[in-house]
Formats: C-alpha cells, structure tokens, sequence
C-alpha cells in the first residue's frame, strides 16, 4: 500500500501546506547552522527538502515508496533517495545535525518506532536533534486522524514520546502543539475560535486530572528530542 500512497494519502505533498508546517512547526527548531546536515525521513515527494536546501541546509530525504521518490525526481529534487529508513541511518554516525520527519511515526509498529529512534540517535551528532509531527492521543479529535488512514499503526501523546526519548537515549523532551496555520481571514477565524474552543477543553481536562500546565489537545503535535552535547 505504501507504494501507492502519493495516490491514495499524499500528506503533506502540497507546497503551500509543507512550507506552512515547515515555517512554524519545524524550521524554528533547527540549527542556525549554514550548511548544516538534515535527513527528513520519510520525506515522501521531497516538498521539505527542498524548502530544507533553499533555506541553506544540506538536506537529503529518504523514503520507501518508490512512487513518491520518482515524484520528487520529477519535480527536479535529487537528493531524494529510495530506501529503508534504519539502513540509510545506520550508514551515518554523529554525522546529522537534524533528523526531521513529518506524518511518519504514526505508520510504524511500536517496535519499528523504537528502532527508528535509536538509529536517528546513532546518526545525530552530540546536540543534534530530530524534530517530529504526529498525531496526537490527548485530542478529543485523535480518531478523525489515526483512523482516516488505513495505513496507521500507532498513536501517541507527549508522555509517551517522553517515555521512548527517555528509553532512547536522548537529553530533551519538547512537545508543542500544531494549532490552525493563519494564511487569510478563514484560518485566522478558525484558529481564533480553535483558541477559544481548546481552552473549554484544558479546562474539563484539569478538572478530572489536576493538570493544568503543558496541555497539548491539538489533532498534530510537533515534538523536538535532542542527543546529549556530552
């Protein structure tokens, strides 16, 4: 099925929508490094590397659809290659800056996911970081995404991204939420009305639990682990 997914779930294929994601939710993260080296993993169509090299990085991308790699070809991406995720990590060691993956993780088996982190952590260099966009179990709205694709096997939530960084090796947790990105008056109005809606929904969340403070109740959140400086 993956071999068809640019046919059948194009994801974050469109520019306008990668360069929206990639502006707020991944590019503030990254190094402010010239020339620093990016892998996005699972880079489907190449719409984020090519953002990634136009902003200066040294970005390649990898992915296992040999339908999505032949799209990028086409659009002119050449850094863009087919191939298993853990094999091209394993080939780098301390050599990644940052490793970036949007729409992945929640298409892997738990086990595949522990995997990955470890190979990403084998590949960053000390202070590296990888930088990720999932679907998020603590949203009221969670299923409308892990279950509008046929093709996702696990779903998370900030603790439990904690709990794999954690197991993995890395130094630091950060996880935020991906709220509605403003680009004319009918986003504008809905994240004003997400802002007030989300907060109805903090609200009923700390009444049953006593937590008040670091919620994340979006559909998608980004997270950023980091690779000990050590």
């Amino acid at each position: 099925m993956y071999e068809s997914y640019a046919t059948t779930h194009a994801g974050l294929s469109s520019v306008t929508t990668a360069s929206l994601v990639y502006r707020r939710d991944i590019r503030p993260h990254l190094p402010s490094i010239p020339g620093a080296r990016i892998l996005d993993v699972g880079c489907g169509q190449g719409a984020l590397v090519k953002l990634l090299v136009a902003d200066g990085y040294d970005a390649s991308g990898v992915d296992v659809s040999a339908e999505q790699v032949a799209l990028a070809h086409q659009a002119g991406i050449r850094t863009v290659v087919l191939g298993d995720f853990t094999d091209v990590l394993s080939a780098e060691s301390e050599t990644l800056h940052a490793v970036v993956a949007t729409d992945l993780l929640e298409h892997l088996t738990k086990d595949e996911v522990l995997h990955l982190f470890d190979a990403i952590h084998h590949a960053l260099k000390p202070g590296g970081c990888f930088v990720a966009r999932t679907p998020n179990a603590n949203s009221p709205f969670s299923g409308n995404i892990q279950y509008g694709d046929f093709t996702h096997e696990t779903v998370f939530t900030p603790r439990s991204i904690a709990q794999i960084a954690s197991a993995t090796g890395y130094s630091q947790v950060d996880v935020r939420p991906c709220t509605p990105v403003v680009h004319g008056v009918q986003s504008r109005v809905r994240a004003l009305a997400w802002k007030a809606f989300s907060g109805a929904i903090k609200l009923a969340i700390a009444a049953e639990t006593g937590q008040r403070h670091g919620l994340v109740v979006t559909q998608n959140m980004t997270f950023v682990v980091r690779r000990s400086s050590d």
